[in-house]
């Protein structure tokens, strides 16, 4: 088994018990969980404004204004089912059968084994390769470098995440397939941040901010085209693919900006801000990257590809769809 990269992941922590709230913090922290504390007030206008969450930790006595935690929580599966609720149980009553479909996972107060064992299994069920994490950001960023020449281009640590929803306005997918994967990567961005970049003069001479969407599509396309060659040279063995041959219908729902490949299992997250060297007050560009192995997934694979294969850089080469 080669050597994973221990990932964060963003959790809603929905909890008002001093002393629970400390102890999930340090749990948040040895697990690799980014907290992000709110209270029950704030905790539906902050599942607006955070598309890429990996679960939320939620205490049942949680005091809310209308109803209970319960009510809470069929909210949120309700605006977010993909998300993975952790219930810390103060009671002891059974759950009822829409309670349980509602939280999945729950936990007794003070039984943190129990806790690390679900976040385990749901967060953090499939394992990146470090060498594969680090070398999907080293190829894209250097993709990105060329298609945005004049723009300093900086990439975020990876993380995971269980949302479903689509950052900005403009996307594109590509398949990946290989001995060892096989799924999708995305890019997803704004379009207006995208046009300000090439009026700021992201991109080539030439290229200004006068383009109509049809021609911002297919910036972002020849970006995603440059990051696969590059990934197919260094990742994919010319003579030989992934056994499995199966096919799971991709759901998008532009309406909510959802998209579903047909699995729950996590996905891999990588932000990159390019901004202006030149012009450092202004805001940067972000270019959302993630990378979703739902139809084949072996590190242990990769890992013997990893070990037999030369290391092939990226050409630079730009293949044509």
């Amino acid at each position: 088994m080669t050597e994973t990269t221990n990932l964060a992941s963003k959790v809603l922590l929905l909890e008002h018990d001093p002393a629970q709230f400390q102890c999930l913090l340090d749990f948040c922290d040895e697990m690799g969980l980014v907290a992000m504390p709110r209270s029950a007030v704030d905790a539906v206008a902050t599942l607006g404004q955070h598309k890429d969450l990996g679960g939320v930790l939620l205490a049942e006595d949680l005091p809310c204004d209308s109803g209970d935690s319960w009510s809470l929580a069929a909210t949120i599966h309700k605006m977010r089912p993909e998300l993975p609720i952790f219930l810390r149980r103060t009671s002891q009553r059974p759950l009822t059968e829409s309670e349980q479909l509602n939280v999945q996972h729950h936990w007794p107060t003070g039984g943190l084994d129990e806790l690390r064992a679900s976040v385990s299994r749901s967060i953090f069920s499939l394992r990146y390769p470090a060498a594969l994490v680090e070398g999907v950001v080293s190829l894209t960023t250097t993709a990105m470098r060329s298609m945005f020449p004049h723009a300093h281009v900086q990439a975020e640590a990876p993380y995971v995440v269980h949302d479903r929803i689509i950052f900005g306005q403009v996307s594109t997918l590509i398949p990946l397939e290989s001995t060892w994967c096989r799924g999708y990567m995305m890019l997803q961005t704004e379009e207006h941040a995208l046009r300000q970049g090439l009026v700021q003069g992201f991109g080539y001479e030439g290229v200004g901010g006068d383009l109509n969407f049809r021609e911002l599509n297919h910036l972002l396309g020849e970006t995603t085209n440059l990051i696969w060659g590059a990934f197919k040279n260094r990742y994919i063995p010319p003579e030989a693919f992934a056994a499995q041959q199966t096919q799971v219908p991709i759901v998008i729902n532009h309406e909510h900006k959802y998209i579903s490949f047909g699995s729950q299992d996590p996905q891999l997250c990588v932000r990159y801000q390019l901004s202006d060297p030149r012009r450092p007050g202004l805001p940067p560009l972000t270019i959302v990257q993630r990378l979703i192995f739902n139809l084949h997934w072996s590190p242990e694979q990769f890992a013997e590809f990893a070990a037999a294969a030369p290391d092939a850089g990226s050409t630079g080469e730009l293949e044509l769809f």
